[in-house]
Order: structure tokens, then C-alpha cells, then sequence
């Protein structure tokens, strides 16, 4: 008898990696965490006031996630063309919305800051 447990003797499935889409997701809810983080530790810095007025900052990364999603779609060769079209609305609607975002957000985040 050997020292050693025995080995399971089942081949294991072959390690697949997360597909580009999962991963672009994934980096959405990084941001998504990291902003939250900076938002609740804001007060504790600056005299217990609270940013206000940045709600629209926090859809600029799920619309970002989004625009990502249709230009990596758009540029696959292998779908069909009702689908790249409709991937070229959807990235100009999600550029449309992140600069409605931005132009709402980013004033009142600079004027929060002392900016």
C-alpha cells in the first residue's frame, strides 16, 4: 500500500476562460464597486457632507459596458447584418447617453469637490 491518496481517475473538462463579454461585465461591476467605495468614504474626509447631484455619473459605466458590448458584436464576423445593424443604433444611442451623463454629472462632482 502507498502513502498517497488515490487519484481520482476522471479526466477534468479543459479550462475555458470567461468570454470577452462576460469579462467587460465583470469590469463594469469593478468600477461600479470602486465608485461606491469613493462615494461612502467622501464624508469621512470632508466634513460629513455628501456629493450631490452626481446620479447621472453612476450610468456612465453601464452605458460604457454597453457601447463596449455592440462594438465588440459589430466587429464579430460571423453575425448576421440586421444584427450589426442593430449594434451600430445601440453604440449610437449608448455614446449619446454617456455624453448626457457626463455633461449632467460631471458639473455638480466639480463643484462638490471645490472644483
Amino acid at each position: 500500500m502507498s502513502d498517497r491518496p488515490e487519484e481520482n481517475k476522471e479526466e477534468k473538462e479543459p479550462y475555458t476562460p470567461a468570454s470577452p463579454v462576460k469579462r467587460i461585465m465583470a469590469w463594469v461591476g469593478i468600477v461600479y464597486m470602486v465608485g461606491f467605495v469613493l462615494l461612502n468614504l467622501y464624508p469621512f474626509f470632508n466634513g460629513g457632507t455628501y456629493l450631490t447631484g452626481i446620479a447621472p455619473l453612476f450610468a456612465c459605466p453601464g452605458i460604457a459596458g454597453l457601447l463596449v458590448i455592440a462594438l465588440y458584436t459589430l466587429r464579430k464576423p460571423d453575425e448576421t447584418y440586421s444584427k450589426k445593424a442593430s449594434m451600430v443604433v445601440l453604440a449610437l444611442v449608448c455614446a449619446v447617453g454617456l455624453g448626457v451623463s457626463l455633461v449632467l454629472g460631471v458639473p455638480p462632482l466639480l463643484e462638490g469637490l471645490g472644483g
